[in-house]
């Protein structure tokens, strides 16, 4: 199995004989830098985050394409339409933070970054419980 598969129509026929209901995806997101005037200790985020998602063993009605959820807010997207719209998908965690709350005004900087890794924890253990979930049921 790779660990980086870009749009190209290789890679998606790869990608789509590599992986298996409970393999784990990535996806790399893209952010500019906001910075705000209110949290001095936060930057104002990081320009990359990544976003998990976890191959189901359920398929799309019609097309029959494999479907990936993601823990982060139940979503679902086919396997297929999540490659073409990101452009690339890794099966290695990457070295950003996970896409998680935006900082509200409320917060401290402690209370920000406290909550933000409650919420990383969080969706690594529903990806792992999607992941082991799937994989019993092949």
């Amino acid at each position: 199995m790779k660990t980086v598969y870009k749009a190209t129509r290789r890679d998606k026929n790869a990608l789509l004989r590599d992986i298996k209901p409970g393999t784990k995806l990535y996806v790399i997101n893209e952010h500019a830098p906001i910075s705000d005037p209110r949290h001095k200790g936060v930057d104002g985020g990081p320009g990359r985050t990544y976003s998990p998602w976890v191959v189901s063993n359920e398929r799309m009605p019609f097309t029959g394409n494999i479907i990936a959820r993601t823990p982060l807010h139940d979503g679902f997207e086919p396997v297929e339409s999540l490659l073409a719209k990101e452009r690339e998908i890794h099966t290695v965690k990457p070295p950003y933070p996970m896409r998680g709350p935006e900082p509200h005004s409320s917060y401290s900087v402690e209370a920000y970054l406290a909550a933000r890794d409650v919420a990383e924890r969080h969706a690594e253990e529903a990806a792992a419980a999607m992941s082991r979930r799937y994989a019993a049921a092949r």
